[in-house]
């Protein structure tokens, strides 16, 4: 697994979670310092989610998934994540 194989990092109690399109990885590291090291390649959409940049579909409309009303939307698989209201930013830095 490479850096570019990572759709997107999601910190789940102590661990973090890698996904990739081939499956998922738990990892020990703390998401700040993911940021900290690969944070050109991802952004943060959530304070528990940072997403790669060329994973990036899109982003959707949808109140109920979202206190900001957006999520974005992973290439090639359809999942879709939580932008929170303090990264709704993120979505205009994308149009």
């Amino acid at each position: 697994m490479g850096l570019a194989d990572i759709l997107y990092l999601r910190a789940e109690l102590k661990y973090v979670t890698v996904r990739t399109a081939a499956r998922d990885y738990l990892v020990e590291e703390s998401l700040t310092k993911l940021e900290e090291e690969f944070g050109g390649a991802f952004v943060r959409v959530h304070r528990n989610c940072l997403v790669a940049r060329a994973a990036i579909e899109g982003f959707e409309r949808s109140a109920a998934e979202s206190e900001s009303g957006w999520t974005v939307v992973i290439r090639g698989t359809g999942e879709r994540l939580a932008v929170s209201r303090r990264q709704q930013h993120v979505v205009k830095e994308f149009r």
